[in-house]
């Protein structure tokens, strides 16, 4: 049975509490709108009032039931429901907190550098603060779930009242999608407004069930029939804010010189990416605005066209790329996809771009071997011929965009962000590639008013361009250039605005 109703019974007890207490009933509807207000703007001052406001209506809800008292078990549980409450339902709060905190660039490049542990730590400390919370309730847990429940069943219980959220969002969205992309002009807007409304609406009960969590151990009366006045009033006010809000968000922000970058020089299943026979086939083809493509430094110094640090040999066995020299390197034939290439030497690949006036952005990839002066033996050898025709380079370890600016001021240098989550990076940087699940509306126009252009990857259907091209990405990386192109030829006003709800529904801004 879906759980949502146990939320609707806690908020109706909760509402009946708040009509025998105005003063609190006018904190609580306050407190939620400020907070609808304050997600809505940037900077650290914002970001400090939203959370204050948020532990403060976690406070509030606390004190209507009297249960905020200073013991330790019913400290530890109320920090873990705030905390849980701002798991699912709270990521566009945590998102823009961690967006406005200024972030040293050497603790995210760590970040970005090991993400994979990363993320393994913020999942087992979501599970551990599921665990914790378990293991200082009560025996039995009220009447979460409509019954009484041991509390080592209540570890399960929480994880799939967390899957329904998803569950429910996910097919609020597949409606959202499909109504929207059905229906044309004033009457999709309207669809997109009203479906962005029900996802708050479905946020706030969630948040409601959450809450419950906490107040476990005592029954609610699911038979108070009708939402207080104060309460109504409150969530009227929110909803209008978030109106004016979300139809703002709905209004696409087009650049006028949108690019198509060739990911690893590919046009779909043209060839094996990173080498220069799929170079020229994307450049006949598509005559994408750039191609893009990976660099390793190789043992002799030299410079090799590849993406992957270790390479398999005819017998199957795998050596790393920087042990190798560049002359076994390019003897080397990689089969992808039913295509075979040789590999190339960046030298060789920059000749043949030139040649076909393709203009490149380079990727330098690094690992924890090698030396990071390669940045500037890289510009030695290729910065000059790189700048007359127009060609780039970007890295996702900021210590080797450094090195570059420091080697050559004029050679347009991009950082490569595998998330965007912290705050805007700052230092010598030209332009941004961010990856398409993380893309968002805020951190686009923050980059625009420093003059700095984004870019997004890896984008390869039509959903993420539609979105990427609504609130205002310079360009897309994809593996499909030709066929995002003739579908942004053939796309309408309306094709964009199915973009910014696709947006507006991920992020909720």
């Amino acid at each position: 049975m879906f759980r949502l109703t146990n939320g609707i019974a806690f908020l109706k007890e909760l509402t009946a509490k708040l009509d025998k207490r105005p003063e609190l009933a006018l904190l609580w509807s306050l407190l939620w709108m400020f907070m609808m207000l304050s997600l809505k703007f940037d900077g650290t001052f914002f970001v400090v009032l939203l959370l204050i406001l948020f532990l403060a209506l976690d406070l509030t809800t606390a004190y209507l039931f009297g249960d905020v008292r200073p013991e330790r078990k019913q400290l530890i549980r109320f920090v873990c429901v705030s905390l849980l409450s701002l798991s699912w339902r709270g990521m566009p709060f945590i998102f823009r907190a961690l967006s406005q905190i200024p972030i040293p660039i050497a603790i995210q490049n760590a970040i970005f550098d090991h993400r994979r542990q990363f993320i393994l730590i913020v999942v087992c400390c979501f599970f551990g603060m599921i665990w914790l919370f378990c293991s200082v309730s009560d025996e039995t847990v009220g009447v979460f779930f409509s019954k009484k429940i041991k509390s080592k069943r209540l570890f399960l219980r929480i994880l799939l009242l967390e899957t329904e959220f998803i569950f429910w969002s996910a097919f609020l969205f597949a409606i959202g999608y499909w109504l929207c992309g059905h229906l044309l002009g004033n009457v999709q807007f309207l669809w997109e407004i009203l479906i962005l409304m029900l996802k708050w609406i479905l946020l706030i009960m969630y948040q409601m069930a959450c809450f419950q969590l906490y107040f476990g151990n005592r029954s609610f009366d699911s038979r108070v029939s009708k939402i207080s006045g104060s309460v109504a009033i409150c969530f009227l006010i929110a909803a209008v804010v978030q109106l004016i809000f979300v139809k703002n968000s709905l209004v696409p922000n087009l650049q006028s010189d949108f690019k198509i970058v060739a990911h690893r020089g590919s046009d779909g299943n043209n060839g094996v990416p990173n080498t220069v026979p799929t170079l020229k086939d994307s450049k006949k083809k598509l005559s994408p605005d750039y191609s893009e493509l990976d660099v390793r430094q190789t043992v002799d110094g030299r410079f090799v066209v590849i993406h992957d640090a270790m390479l398999a040999n005819s017998s199957g066995k795998e050596r790393e790329v920087n042990n190798l020299s560049l002359g076994d390197l390019i003897e080397h034939k990689v089969k992808e996809s039913g295509h075979a290439a040789y590999l190339s030497g960046y030298s060789q690949y920059l000749e043949a771009a030139h040649q076909i006036k393709q203009p490149l952005i380079t990727e330098i990839k690094t690992d924890e071997h090698d030396n990071y002066d390669l940045a500037a033996e890289f510009c030695h050898l290729y910065a000059d011929s790189m700048i007359d025709h127009g060609d780039m380079v970007h890295s996702m370890d900021y210590r080797i965009i450094a090195n570059v600016k420091k080697s050559e001021k004029r050679l347009k240098c991009g950082y490569v962000l595998p998330f965007e989550i912290f705050s805007m990076p700052k230092g010598a940087i030209d332009f941004y590639s961010i990856e398409y699940l993380t893309m968002n509306r805020s951190f686009i126009k923050a980059a625009h008013d420093k003059k700095k252009k984004v870019y997004v990857w890896t984008v390869n259907n039509k959903l993420d361009c539609l979105r990427a091209c609504a609130i205002g990405a310079d360009g897309v990386i994809t593996d499909n250039g030709s066929k995002l192109k003739r579908f942004l030829k053939t796309a309408t006003k309306d094709d964009f605005s199915l973009g910014c709800f696709i947006n507006s529904y991920a992020t909720l801004k």
